[in-house]
């Protein structure tokens, strides 16, 4: 029975979708007697957590002795809420049972051992793969201190993304066009190069569905030579970050754009990282262009590759995917899945060994 109500707690928590934000997805059940009394979930960034969630359903009778069952290990800590550990015990849960102890450095595993404290019973494990597989970037960000990295790339049966010269080719369908901001959706931070941003003019925004907290972009530029009527520089939702390799990009009238930041430095894969580490970016979505994408590879730092593949052709004079640099090992990728969107293929699989 605990892998049914664990079951049930991990279709709860999948319902917040990504308004939990930089908080994991989280959902819970309180079981007595062997029925469940309540189901709930932690529905948005900042508010209440599952086990609260849960707790409010029932009355104080009903949920001295019971059991919660939760995918995620509660909190002990003081933070936007209050710790559910201690409402845990307050409310007299006789047992605790965790799909997943915190990868969070604040948590991880006090809340368990708070909870042994004051004589829960407590079980973790249940149902432990499935139970990661709600917050994949929250877990990695938090296990190995850099974000979870998607490279996203749309391109022919012959594996080119633009045709020759500087004009924009139109690659993906609808269908792949709606998928990719689903996709984008699901990031904190989106990445582009120089040559994407002149070429493609493209506004990084999530469209098409409602986000509570936007993406940041992200610009890597070498040169001053930026037009300040691109649409990136003139969005308002969210941020937009300029990181500049050289100083003189950082003139005056980029400063003075809304909702601009601008840094200098030597911006490569790992300084970008650790940029998304500092400011707590748990996922970036590198989309382009090519030689920036190759970077990535060549530094080991892509942890899943998502491709939208047309069926067409642009033939010798096109730009590859990835160009560049490449990889000081092969890379090599499980867990594919194939998906149909009209005529164009998705094609979606993370790197071997990364969880």
């Amino acid at each position: 029975m605990l892998t049914d109500w664990m079951q049930l707690a991990i279709t709860q928590a999948k319902k917040a979708g990504v308004a939990t934000y930089q908080n994991p997805q989280v959902g819970a059940v309180l079981v007595k007697d062997g029925q469940v009394l309540a189901q709930g979930y932690h529905h948005y960034f900042g508010g209440d957590h599952a086990e609260v969630d849960v707790l409010r359903q029932v009355t104080s009778e009903q949920a001295k002795d019971a059991t919660l069952v939760v995918t995620l290990e509660p909190c002990s800590h003081y933070g936007k809420t209050p710790p559910c550990c201690e409402r845990i015990v307050q409310a007299g849960i006789r047992k605790v049972v965790i799909g997943q102890l915190d990868p969070h450095p604040v948590v991880g595993g006090k809340g368990r051992q708070y909870l042994l404290d004051h004589d829960v019973a407590v079980v973790t494990g249940c149902l432990a793969k499935e139970v990661r597989a709600l917050n994949p970037h929250y877990n990695h960000f938090y296990t190995h201190q850099r974000p979870w990295v998607t490279l996203k790339t749309a391109m022919s049966l012959d594996g080119k993304t633009n045709a020759a010269g500087d004009a924009r080719t139109l690659i993906s369908n609808q269908a792949s066009y709606a998928d990719s901001q689903r996709l984008r959706s699901q990031f904190q931070a989106l990445l582009i190069g120089e040559r994407t941003l002149t070429i493609d003019d493209p506004q990084l925004t999530v469209r098409l569905l409602t986000v509570s907290h936007p993406p940041v972009r992200l610009i890597v530029l070498n040169t001053s030579a930026v037009a300040r009527d691109r649409r990136i520089l003139q969005e308002t939702t969210g941020e937009t970050w300029l990181l500049c390799r050289q100083a003189s990009v950082s003139d005056a009238s980029l400063q003075a754009l809304p909702n601009v930041e601008v840094r200098i430095g030597d911006w490569t894969p790992a300084a970008i990282s650790e940029l998304c580490v500092q400011q707590g970016w748990q996922s970036l979505l590198v989309e382009g262009g090519a030689h920036l994408q190759a970077d990535f590879v060549a530094a080991n730092l892509i942890d899943e590759w998502v491709s939208y593949i047309a069926p067409t052709m642009i033939g010798g004079a096109g730009l590859p995917a990835v160009m560049g640099a490449v990889p000081t090992e092969q890379l090599a990728f499980e867990q594919p899945t194939l998906k149909w969107l009209g005529t164009d293929l998705r094609l979606r699989a993370v790197r071997k060994g990364v969880e």
